[in-house]
């Protein structure tokens, strides 16, 4: 009996010891799980990385959107209009809104441990503002303004007049290292040993530069701390290839996805495919100086508008992965468009109406008037898909209702060099980005126009659409901004300058492996890294 009653305590004991187990591991089991650090994450890019330096890398998107991961600016803009601080901790602006004053974070450091100070600030304004710099649009963006070092911390600012737009052009200047460049003529920075192995500020350093890509490693000197310990990139020569290697778990992610490759990734299990708003546009550019008599009638303009089936274009051409624009400020930022606002909608019988009001009749199915045929050249870049095709589009829609014309495909070089800047072009199907911000003073402003400047248009000098250019980058209250830009946007709703077809979505195929991952409402191709400080793979609980 007494034996009995020990078995029984005995085995009582075990089962409760075994109930407590068990209560541990269901907790461990729904406990949240825990980011730890560790780990690799490979993504596969389309083309060659080219030189990682961020000044000198136009045309290399690969290489641009990698230089975020090393490289810093003193701040970052957000599509809502709200500035972050990057390298810089606080800035002050003077009262008459003409000089800005930086401090620079005091724990910000190189990747080679070195600190950064005001002589780096400087040191990449000069470089973008040397003669020999070859980045047209960036030095532009920088040619009167004066940077001054008052500290080895504190940097000044002082442009030409009120610009609200400053941060904006502050936020596309990647800070470059003083100390590791210095006194190399800026014709030889590009070609340098540093664009190799740079030296930056971002959350990761070059490890290992590969013959089919480059290996990343945490940046121990980083303000930031990602979780992850290393990011490797591999090349590829074309999307499908890359797409098999995500699917046979090869790499980790692959970006800027087309139409199609978007429905690939999407089949592939275990692969999460991740969108955004971007900044980017195609627009039908009209020559408003050629000898062509019809562009200057903004009623024509208007027919030309209504002509073309913009949403069966992004159904069709761009596998449904865009959303129509509607005029030159990209509807990603939301603060200063108006979404009640909308260009010509696609009403091609009202378009003929328009065109024969205009004097402009059907003869032998061409549209004539006074003896002159509406026959029109468009230019479109060839090598950018799906531009060429989007161009035929465009041109078949607008013969429907008569308007002839012929689609002259040319590289992209060429359509820029020989067609857009000496403005020998008739109609131009044309792609900007414009940035999280709405200043598009250097598209549009009748001062622009010249040799030399971004206003392809050109035409007749607007009153309505100078001002609001000038107002916007004069006010820098976000809420008067805004009407500024909101009233541009009814002005060309009216006088139709140009035909804004469609606005690319971004497309991110990331497999799920890899945690933490988001994307912004908006981003260019680089913020796909925005928040690459919190993505891990290592779990714990």
């Amino acid at each position: 009996m007494i034996r009995r009653a020990l078995l029984a305590a005995g085995a009582g004991g075990l089962l409760v010891v075994a109930a407590i187990l068990v209560y541990i591991f269901r907790l461990e089991l729904v406990a949240p799980e825990k980011p730890r650090a560790g780990g690799q994450y490979t993504e596969g890019v389309v083309g060659q990385l080219g030189s990682f330096n961020p000044l000198f890398a136009q045309g290399q998107a690969n290489a641009l959107d990698l230089d975020a991961l090393l490289f810093e600016p003193l701040v970052r803009l957000q599509s809502t209009g709200q500035v972050d601080r990057v390298l810089a901790g606080s800035w002050d602006i003077s009262p008459d809104q003409r000089s800005y004053t930086f401090a620079l974070r005091p724990d910000a450091r190189w990747s080679d441990g070195a600190p950064v100070t005001a002589d780096d600030v400087l040191f990449t304004v000069r470089t973008v503002q040397d003669p020999d710099y070859p980045g047209v649009f960036l030095g532009t963006s920088w040619k009167d303004i004066v940077a001054t070092a008052i500290d080895p911390l504190h940097v000044r600012f002082t442009l030409p007049g009120k610009n609200a737009s400053f941060l904006a052009t502050l936020a596309q200047l990647d800070i470059l290292p003083a100390h590791a460049l210095a006194g190399l003529p800026v014709s030889q920075i590009a070609s340098s040993p540093f664009g190799t192995h740079p030296v930056g500020t971002g959350p990761f350093r070059v490890r290992d530069r590969l013959p089919d890509g480059v290996v990343l490693e945490r940046n121990p000197f980083s303000r930031l701390r990602p979780w992850l310990d290393r990011i490797a990139v591999r090349t590829f020569p074309d999307e499908a290839s890359a797409l098999t290697a995500l699917d046979r778990h090869e790499i980790d992610a692959l970006a800027n996805l087309s139409a199609a490759g978007v429905a690939r990734a999407r089949g592939l299990g275990q692969v999460a495919v991740y969108q955004a708003a971007t900044y980017r546009y195609l627009e039908l550019l009209f020559n408003l100086n050629a000898d062509v008599p019809y562009f200057k009638d903004a009623q024509v303009r208007r027919a030309f508008a209504m002509a073309i089936n913009r949403q069966a274009i992004i159904d069709t051409l761009a596998g449904g992965q865009a959303r129509l624009a509607d005029g030159p400020i990209p509807s990603a930022i939301t603060w200063a468009t108006d979404p009640t606002i909308k260009g010509p909608g696609y009403d091609p019988l009202a378009a003929a109406q328009l065109l024969d009001q205009a004097g402009w009749k059907v003869q032998d199915g061409v549209r004539t008037k006074a003896g002159a045929a509406m026959h029109v050249t468009l230019v479109v870049a060839r090598d950018v898909a799906p531009f060429e095709q989007v161009g035929r589009q465009v041109a078949s829609d607008l013969g429907v209702v008569g308007i002839g014309v012929d689609v002259r495909a040319v590289s992209a070089d060429d359509l820029i060099r020989v067609y857009l800047n000496p403005r020998t072009f008739q109609l131009a199907l044309t792609a900007f980005d414009n940035g999280p911000d709405p200043d598009v003073y250097a598209f549009w402003h009748s001062s622009e126009a010249r040799p030399g400047g971004f206003n392809f248009a050109g035409g007749k000098r607007n009153v309505f659409i100078d001002l609001d250019l000038e107002k916007g980058r004069a006010d820098t209250d976000l809420a008067a901004r805004a009407l500024d830009y909101k009233d541009l946007q009814q002005v060309f709703a009216q006088e139709v300058p140009a035909v804004y077809l469609y606005s690319p979505n971004f497309s991110f195929a990331v497999s799920r492996r890899i945690r933490g991952v988001r994307l912004d409402a908006a981003v260019e191709p680089s913020d796909r890294y925005a928040h690459v400080s919190d993505w891990y793979v290592e779990v714990g609980r």
